[in-house]
């Protein structure tokens, strides 16, 4: 799932989510990886087809004034449930779904 907002016109925007079908490494592999090579991904969105998705570099000031600091990361983390907000308008082929202990009257569990 995404972070960040990649490019909200190719549907890449914080909460798209897809599986990760490619991992790109900016250097040919070798026995000791530096802390910059970061790789790059291959994730499909699924209805808006496979995006190339690279690492984003963020520099926040220091704290006192003294310099920056820098981040490099790939923008997703890993999607381990979704809200019904999240699955509004997705077709599924299996779902497991926990409604919790505070039903306490008709209707709060709904399929709208």
């Amino acid at each position: 799932m995404l972070r960040y907002k990649v490019d909200a016109f190719k549907g890449l925007v914080n909460g798209a989510a897809g599986p990760i079908t490619g991992i790109i490494w900016p250097c040919f592999q070798r026995a000791q990886m530096y802390d910059t090579d970061i790789p790059s991904v291959h994730i499909d969105f699924y209805k808006d087809g496979v995006h190339f998705i690279q690492p984003k570099i963020m520099q926040f000031p220091a704290k006192y004034s003294h310099g920056t600091a820098e981040r490099r990361m790939l923008p997703i983390i890993l999607r381990w449930v979704s809200t019904v907000h999240k699955m509004q308008g997705s077709t599924v082929v299996h779902a497991v779904v926990y409604l919790g202990l505070k039903l306490f009257a008709a209707g709060q569990a709904y399929v709208g």
